[in-house]
């Protein structure tokens, strides 16, 4: 595996020689400053530009460091510069510097990269070093055994790879990690913890945090999916940071069990039965979040579907996949005998037919709710149809969603607050976007 080293280079050459010499990479990129007083000269300049320094003292004059080190090969000229008009632009520094190593990491992706900082201005070498972070790229330092000197590195340097773990465990921690959970994606914010510790060496208090990190991503990333038995079996284990939110998901798990009859349950606890709508809703607004308004439609259609499923399940021990004619009101039994299907000879009903069934229950609260909303509700859903993930081609766009969240959701949660018992559980909460205390 070919090494290849960064090196931001200043007014002395001595501790750009000695990194070289003691990394001994297979092909050297210099960071240089151009213009007359640049350090260029130190790479391509003729003759002896390059001038050894004791305090003001010149005590030595070589050639260009390439030729000094004799190079050959290792370094060209034509691709190995890296030359900054304005060294002290941080902004310039950093795009410059991140090009090159994208060029690298394209051209030759398994090559090993290093970084040394010590020479250049106070920018470049915060650009190569933010760099390095950003990249993941080995960070060094050559710095003089005694250091007596505070202007710049004399003799007796060593080159010493930067203690660079803590840096990036907290940029990771604190600002990679926020983000992504701000925007619920959790694969991602697994795989940047799962990094940390697969790279870095930590202590293990440290390393038992991210695990304990880990597990919950893994968790809210299951119960994202609806995989509700995943989710459990990663978040009972987090019970002392997310028990509110362990508890929801217990209901959802029973409320599943109940209209879902290939979904084992034993795991959950009894609520008032709507859970798994409320969990959809909340889902659905993780997806607006994320601003895919066709999937947080589906979800929030699903969970209109689902809200008259249960309802008439749970109140009257209708099915809506298979309705048996005896739960009906008998005045009804020649009108819904008449959907049966030829081919499978059930009475099975789609979400209008399953709502319009509940409105003849007159004492229904969930049934009158729907009559009065009834026209609203079907004319929204048209946004619905006409989107590519149900039986038209048009994407629905931010205000189509919130209409569809002002009729629909709004519908969804005042139903739910009409038939469930008073005061039986709180509100659900929303996932966490942030691990602060985890």
């Amino acid at each position: 595996m070919a090494t290849i080293l960064l090196i931001t280079v200043g007014g002395s050459p001595q501790p750009i020689v000695t990194a070289i010499q003691a990394l001994e990479p297979d092909r050297i990129i210099f960071i240089c400053s151009s213009g007359p007083r640049g350090s260029l000269s130190q790479i391509i300049g003729e003759g002896t530009p390059c001038e050894v320094r004791r305090g003001t003292e010149i005590i030595a004059q070589w050639p260009n460091i390439p030729t000094h080190l004799g190079l050959g090969d290792r370094f060209n000229p034509e691709t190995d510069l890296v030359q900054l008009e304005n060294p002290d632009d941080l902004g310039e520094c950093y795009r410059y510097i991140t090009e090159k190593v994208n060029e690298i990491q394209t051209t030759n992706p398994d090559a090993r990269i290093y970084a040394d900082y010590t020479g250049g201005t106070k920018t470049m070498s915060l650009a190569l070093g933010a760099v390095a972070l950003d990249y993941g790229l080995s960070l060094y330092l050559t710095t003089s055994t005694t250091r007596e000197n505070l202007i710049k590195v004399e003799r007796g340097e060593s080159t010493e790879r930067a203690a660079t773990t803590l840096v990036t465990v907290e940029r990771t921690l604190n600002q990679t990690l926020p983000m992504l959970l701000e925007q619920y994606h959790y694969p991602a914010a697994i795989a940047q913890l799962k990094s940390l510790l697969q790279s870095l060496e930590l202590p293990p208090e440290q390393r038992q945090r991210i695990r304990t990190l880990i597990t919950i991503a893994c968790a809210l990333d299951a119960w994202d999916r609806f995989d509700h038995r995943e989710a459990w079996s990663h978040l009972e284990t987090q019970m002392k940071h997310l028990k509110s939110l362990g508890l929801f998901l217990k209901r959802v798990m029973a409320s599943r069990a109940a209209i879902d009859p290939s979904f084992e349950g034993t795991d959950g606890i009894r609520g008032h039965g709507y859970e798994i709508v409320q969990d959809l809703l909340l889902n659905a607004d993780r997806r607006a979040t994320q601003a895919r308004y066709d999937d947080a439609v589906g979800r929030i259609y699903r969970a209109l579907e689902l809200l008259v499923q249960i309802r008439l399940k749970q109140a009257y021990g209708i099915q809506t996949g298979d309705v048996d004619l005896m739960k009906l009101p008998e005045n009804l039994h020649l009108k819904y005998d008449q959907k049966r299907s030829p081919y499978s000879h059930k009475i099975q009903l789609a979400l209008r037919d399953s709502y319009e069934l509940l409105s003849q229950f007159s004492d229904d609260p969930l049934g009158r709710l729907y009559r009065e909303r009834a026209e609203a509700i079907y004319d929204t859903l048209q946004i619905r149809n006409n989107s590519l993930f149900a039986h038209g081609f048009q994407p629905i766009s931010t205000s189509e969603y919130r209409r569809v969240v002002d009729i629909l959701k709004t519908f969804i949660k005042e139903a739910i607050v009409s038939v469930k018992p008073t005061q039986k559980n709180g509100d659900p909460e929303q996932f966490p976007k942030s691990f602060a205390g985890f």
